[in-house]
């Protein structure tokens, strides 16, 4: 007869703290092979946009449960949520039966939740034109892209609130970077999305082509978004968008109106202040991976890229989405260019961006040919043509 497996558990004395012992009784005649499971909770530090929430849960839970607890304390629906920092084992490899105790956590990690509330996403929807001036600045647009003194005297101005920032910011990485890609800063604000016209979806206000730019751009590069608006909007929007859980790309992460801070300056006999997208702050926290030789933001506001206007490429505001949809082919182009340069060209400091459209007519059927040679075997086009 097999034998049985038999843990007898009785309280012992109180020891000098005060603290009972458990103490562990096994009669001889009995063959013990496998000990109770633990009970041990594992505290945690959950980051939630600019909230800390602290949460005990025990270890031999697993993700979904974890989820389900923090559904309970920040309302967001388990299926909306995606937690970083759990482990540092390939996302790929974790699934909601994951035990939380074979993901090797300590105790008072701290790890971030993107993700959220459902009011906020359909809120997203039904945001009056007043409500978004509040997160939204004006588009009165500045360009410093052709005045080099300009650049110079401004960022020497602004030096002590770039060091600020940098010290205060704290980038979470969503996705890791990969080895030997560029990075693609992206606004998100009439860039990707009309934020202020009436639809009766989220999808109709995405810019014609967001998926397939962003898939099509993915192999090459590392994408993060950084939006002029608060965090919980911006998280509301990209997960409205659908651009969180992308099967074909992954966000590396994302930045919000507290990175920025604003600049003044003097132009054509009139004190011009906005805020500005320093991409320093980026290159000063990744120093071995990335800087203007291997980055590139796009943003509808020029102004953004006032500190970098090296790294900028201006793109039409895309407004106006109901009637604008049908005919907008900024990204279809806009993927090209991105394509093309992260093929062709190995220090994008050198490029001149305010060209792009010209960049592309230039070298276009020469690049498509080269790409359809090498090419020649996939059944897969990798080049992403506009609908006719």
């Amino acid at each position: 007869m097999a034998s049985v497996n038999v843990v007898a558990v009785e309280q012992g004395e109180q020891d000098g703290n005060g603290v009972e012992e458990i103490v562990d009784v096994v009669s001889e005649d009995m063959i013990v092979e496998d000990a109770e499971v633990e009970t041990d909770e594992i505290s945690l530090k959950v980051k939630w946009g600019n909230v800390l929430i602290p949460i005990e849960i025990n270890e031999g839970s697993t993700i979904s449960e974890l989820k389900m607890r923090l559904w309970s304390l920040t309302e967001v629906l388990p299926a909306r949520q995606k937690l970083i920092g759990l482990s540092k084992k390939s996302a790929s490899s974790l699934n909601d039966d994951t035990l939380l105790k074979s993901l090797g956590m300590k105790q008072e990690q701290k790890i971030m939740l993107v993700g959220s509330l459902e009011s906020d996403i359909q809120s997203v929807m039904n945001i009056s034109a007043s409500e978004l001036a509040s997160d939204v600045f004006d588009d009165l647009d500045v360009d410093y892209s052709d005045s080099k003194a300009l650049q110079e005297t401004l960022h020497k101005a602004n030096l002590k609130k770039l060091e600020r920032r940098i010290e205060q910011i704290d980038i979470r990485i969503m996705n890791p970077f990969r080895n030997g890609k560029r990075l693609l800063v992206l606004d998100l604000d009439y860039t990707l999305f009309d934020c202020k016209s009436a639809a009766s979806s989220v999808s109709e206000l995405a810019r014609p082509g967001l998926h397939e730019f962003l898939s099509s751009v993915y192999p090459f590069y590392d994408i993060a978004i950084w939006s002029q608006t608060s965090w919980r909007w911006l998280e509301a929007k990209i997960t409205s968008l659908g651009m969180i859980f992308h099967p074909n790309y992954k966000l590396a992460f994302t930045l919000d109106a507290t990175s920025m801070f604003s600049v003044s300056v003097q132009k054509n006999n009139e004190r011009t202040t906005h805020s500005v997208k320093a991409l320093e702050i980026i290159w000063r926290k990744f120093p071995d991976r990335f800087d203007s030789r291997n980055t590139i933001h796009i943003d509808d506001l020029g102004r953004n890229f006032a500190l970098n206007p090296q790294s900028g490429l201006k793109i039409s505001a895309f407004k106006n989405a109901p009637i604008t949809r049908a005919s907008d082919r900024e990204l279809y182009l806009l993927k090209d260019y991105l394509v093309m340069i992260a093929s062709r060209e190995s220090d994008f400091s050198r490029l001149r961006h305010k060209d792009w459209k010209f960049y592309v007519s230039t070298y276009i059927s020469d690049f498509r040919a080269s790409s359809l040679q090498q090419h020649s075997t996939s059944t897969s086009d990798p080049q992403l043509e506009p609908p006719q």
